[in-house]
């Protein structure tokens, strides 16, 4: 590495070099803190100084040879390469040695000196002169503090006898405290050719003067900030960063990276910064890196058993290495180096005892949690309260992940075997949100509390609920049962129990997760006879009597409502949420649920929970498929599978599943669908809610493929459930719509308008979109008038629907109808119409086969409208967007489509004005503005 960041005492060296050559002697004491560069300093000049004929002789000080009377003293002579020297020095320090212990023992002082010590001086200064000859003299020294007594001696003796002879002492010395020679240091400054350079940390310009190496002077001067940041000017760290830059591949022509590498090379600055000091500094830094933040001296002397004024000192050092900012290591890099020199048994330990102390001293439980979550352990029952306070904490922070570390910890450390059981299922429903798989593990033991009686009975149908969205319907049913058995037991009155099975049952049928505490308020607000408060009183069950008894709008104004001013998303209102938002998709309120559905995604990804965020997408694509946006729909419902594994979604995979198949079978993508029914999904689906809605859209996939009689099994399969399970209401399971389908396909007339006929007569018959569905099937089973009756009536009131598909398929079955009478006109009409909202939900090619019979289809296309006028609304928009310059992605953004949705209808635009490319549409819509809409008009002049 370069060595020009150091410059300005570089000078100075050489300075006293050349005054040392003028035969005056010199004394260089270079301070500084650990890994400040003093040896590279040292070394540089000290090869420069032998450059100019010097005769450079070097030694450096050990913490490990401290106590070896002349060591550094012997390093000296040894580096001048004369084997008589050598061995006469040699000879003079092994008959010191060889004196009676009293008088062979180093005096302490390194002022003061016996007359043995002396006899050593004095032949050293006369050996030295004699084989320098006229050269100039530089000793070096290196970490004098670590330096043994007596050549500390020897060397003060020198710089007394010589001070008109060639020499220049260069020592260095770390800058710590205690000084650990203060009678030497100050003898030695007290001499007036002494001269202190004082090594600081680099700044940023000398970061930049030495990165200059590897880049240019303005990439380096950017780049500076960065890496000085990280390494705080400590040379020895930075000189890590920039190996382990080097060595990372680059794409650009700079040879450094510009946001720090922090990899091997810097890992071993580290090291080799943290092992200059004695076990004292490393065992404080280590609790440092145990603490994982800025540390009060008495708390980091405690751990490490330090009294702390010592650690007071040991910090101010560590600092001034730079290794610490602001109290605490300086870089998470930093803290891992120090914690890999830690066993890992000793970080546990540190850890317990961390926690230990930061309680006893009141901290904040999650302080305290933070080390027993890094220990995996617990010292004491008493952190069991601490993990679960800690936990409730950072999930109301929305910290997941940590919530999930202290309940874990909690759960397998308690030894109370009924507060062990209620850490089970909390543990369980946190991890459900996030990833139903890996809470499943839990459920086996939760049971087999539940029965012990170690859980709460009111939660036990919670751990059944969870059973059942597994496919674990026996042990599910084994739990049911009990709770059954256990209704006397547990003082249960009359139909008490009754109330949580049947509501859970409900809950389980519409596919909504149960109400965290619901179980005990159902039962209290039903009371004797099921007379309780109205709203909030089992809701499920108030939808269901709402819709037999026709009261649609009221428990969608209730859904509403609550969505809008009570609801928020939490684990205890998750089930509520669900519940509100499929009764607003059943009571035709697409519009809204979308809103909210939307609101409470955003709300689901900002918590972390997964599963919450999946199951409201899968609810988004279910109302996209409503309101006849079918690509969307499709993709909505594949993210909403790729946001948690199959696994995960256990029995209730059924309706993201359901939602694609109907998709892609009125975007008449068969294959896709095919690929979609050929995934593995659990038997106990087929139990669910979702199992339903899988039958009846894997029935009409079997239906638009030509196969009515798989189709017919898989209808017939869904009323029979819909009726076992009180769900028989053509608002949530159109089955009898759908059989009467299969069986026109068969060729039964008859039996089709049964069913038709016998659900028009239904409670909940009335919603515009049953209606209008029953009577396009019914129609289809009549001939004539009656037939052209039945579809006007279907085409008003899905009109009023919003269901885009099924209003595009039935204008043009009513547009064949009139074909096949001799309304040709109104037939073109019709058929135009059903076009123009089927291109605009991507369903045509279905469209124009309900078109296709007889010579309706080509009259159709023999009279189609041309030019602006042939543009559907959605068509428009997109062409008005496209004409001032907005690419497909910002079209689709702003009209809340798909790419590919935009990429569409700009074929259609194209076909339709007969233009080649985007930019002939500005000129063609001028063209037609006074005939197009205003946006059109605004385009064409723009």
């Amino acid at each position: 590495m370069i060595f020009a960041e150091r410059g300005s005492e570089i000078a100075l060296l050489r300075e006293l070099f050349a005054q040392a050559q003028r035969q005056r002697a010199q004394v260089a004491l270079i301070e500084g803190a650990v890994a400040s560069g003093k040896t590279v300093l040292l070394h540089t000049f000290g090869e420069e100084a032998a450059g100019a004929g010097a005769l450079v002789l070097t030694a450096m000080g050990s913490r490990a040879e401290r106590s070896h009377p002349f060591g550094v003293l012997s390093q000296l002579f040894h580096d001048l390469h004369d084997r008589k020297l050598q061995t006469w020095a040699d000879d003079q320090i092994s008959a010191f040695l060889s004196q009676p212990p009293g008088e062979s023992a180093p005096d302490q002082d390194p002022v003061a000196m016996k007359q043995t010590t002396a006899h050593i001086a004095r032949g050293l200064c006369t050996a030295l002169l004699e084989f320098a000859a006229d050269r100039p003299i530089v000793i070096g020294i290196d970490d004098v503090q670590y330096a043994d007594t007596p050549s500390l001696q020897v060397l003060l003796y020198l710089l007394r006898r010589l001070k008109t002879d060639k020499l220049l002492v260069v020592l260095t010395e770390w800058t710590i405290s205690p000084l650990m020679h203060p009678a030497f240091r100050a003898e030695l400054l007290r001499q007036p050719n002494c001269h202190g350079i004082r090594l600081r940390p680099l700044s940023v310009g000398q970061v930049a003067e030495v990165l200059t190496e590897y880049l240019n002077a303005t990439a380096a001067e950017l780049l500076a900030p960065a890496y000085h940041d990280v390494c705080g000017g400590n040379p020895l760290l930075l000189r890590g960063l920039i190996e382990d830059g080097v060595l990372r591949p680059m794409d650009d022509a700079n040879a450094l990276p510009a946001a720090p590498s922090t990899e091997e090379s810097f890992r071993q600055a580290v090291f080799a910064c943290l092992y200059r000091w004695d076990q004292s500094a490393i065992d404080v830094a280590r609790g440092l890196a145990v603490l994982d933040g800025p540390a009060e001296p008495r708390l980091l002397g405690q751990l490490v058993g330090m009294e702390r004024p010592r650690v007071v000192k040991i910090l101010d050092s560590l600092a001034g290495s730079r290794l610490l900012r602001d109290g605490q290591l300086r870089h998470p890099a930093v803290r891992t180096a120090v914690l890999d020199t830690l066993p890992l048994d000793d970080q546990v330990g540190l850890h317990l005892r961390a926690a230990q102390l930061l309680h006893d001293g009141g901290a904040d439980a999650g302080a305290v949690a933070r080390h027993l979550v890094a220990a995996g352990s617990v010292p004491g029952q008493w952190a069991v309260g601490v993990l679960q306070d800690a936990g409730t904490q950072a999930l109301a922070e929305a910290n997941l992940r940590f919530t999930l570390s202290c309940l874990e910890l909690a759960q397998r450390t308690c030894e109370d075997p009924v507060l062990r059981a209620s850490l089970t299922l909390s543990l369980t429903e946190l991890l459900w949100s996030c990833d139903p798989s890996a809470a499943a593990r839990y459920l086996t033991p939760l049971k087999e509390a539940a029965v012990q009686g170690d859980l709460e009975r009111s939660k036990a149908l919670t751990v059944a609920f969870q059973l059942f969205w597994h496919g674990r319907t026996q042990q599910a049913h084994e739990l049911i049962g009990w709770f059954k058995a256990s209704a006397g037991t547990a003082g249960a009155q009359g139909g008490s129990s009754s109330c949580p099975l049947k509501s859970l049952q409900h809950w389980l049928h519409l596919g909504s997760q149960p109400p965290h505490n619901g179980l005990d308020t159902l039962d209290a607000l039903e009371g004797p006879g099921g007379q309780g408060t109205a709203a909030p009183r089992s809701a499920q069950a108030a939808l269901l009597t709402a819709l037999h008894e026709g009261m649609r709008g009221r428990v969608a104004d209730w859904a509403e409502n609550a969505l809008a001013t009570t609801l928020r998303l939490s684990s205890k209102t998750m089930g509520e949420v669900q519940f509100a938002l499929s009764t607003l998709i059943h009571t035709g309120r697409t519009g809204r649920a979308a809103t909210f559905c939307r609101k409470f995604v955003a709300e689901a990804r900002a918590q972390q929970t997964t599963t919450w965020e999946a199951l409201l997408t899968s609810f988004l694509a279910e109302v996209s498929l409503r309101q006849g946006a079918l690509d969307r729909a499709v993709e909505q419902a594949q993210d909403a599978l790729q946001l948690i594994s199959a696994r995960g979604w256990g029995t209730a995979i059924g309706h993201p599943l359901s939602v694609q198949l109907l998709a892609l079978t009125a975007l008449s993508r068969h294959e896709e669908a095919a690929r979609v029914l050929r995934q593995a999904v659990p038997e106990g689906m087929f139990q669910s809610p979702s199992g339903l809605r899988y039958l009846r859209a894997r029935g009409h996939h079997y239906l638009a493929t030509h196969r009515p009689g798989d189709a017919y099994l898989d209808f017939h399969r869904c009323g029979e459930l819909a009726r076992s399970w009180s769900l028989d209401l053509p608002e949530l399971v159109p089955w009898r719509t759908d059989l009467a389908l299969a069986h026109l396909a068969l060729g039964r007339g008859k039996a089709a308008r049964e069913l038709l006929v016998e659900q028009l007569a239904m409670p909940g018959a009335h919603d515009p979109r049953v209606r209008g569905l029953s009577l396009r099937a019914l129609a289809a089973a009549e001939d004539g008038k009656r037939r052209t009756a039945l579809l006007r009536e279907a085409v008003d009131l899905l009109g009023t629907s919003g269901d885009q598909t099924q209003l595009s398929f039935t204008l043009a079955e009513l547009s064949r109808a009139h074909h096949e009478s001799g309304e040709f006109s109104r037939a073109r009409l019709l058929g135009q119409q059903a076009l123009q909202l089927a291109e605009d939900c991507g369903a045509q090619q279905l469209c124009r086969t309900l078109l296709s019979t007889g010579d309706a289809a080509k009259s159709l296309e023999d009279s189609g409208a041309d030019g602006v006028e042939a543009l559907s609304d959605a068509e428009r928009r997109v062409a008005a967007l496209a004409a001032v310059g907005h690419t497909n992605r910002e079209i689709a953004r702003e009209l809340y489509i798909t790419v590919s949705t935009v990429e569409q209808h700009l074929t259609r635009v194209y076909r339709k004005l007969h233009v080649k490319q985007r930019a002939d549409l500005p000129l063609r819509l001028k063209e037609s503005g006074d005939h197009g809409s205003p946006e059109l008009a605004a385009a064409g002049t723009g």
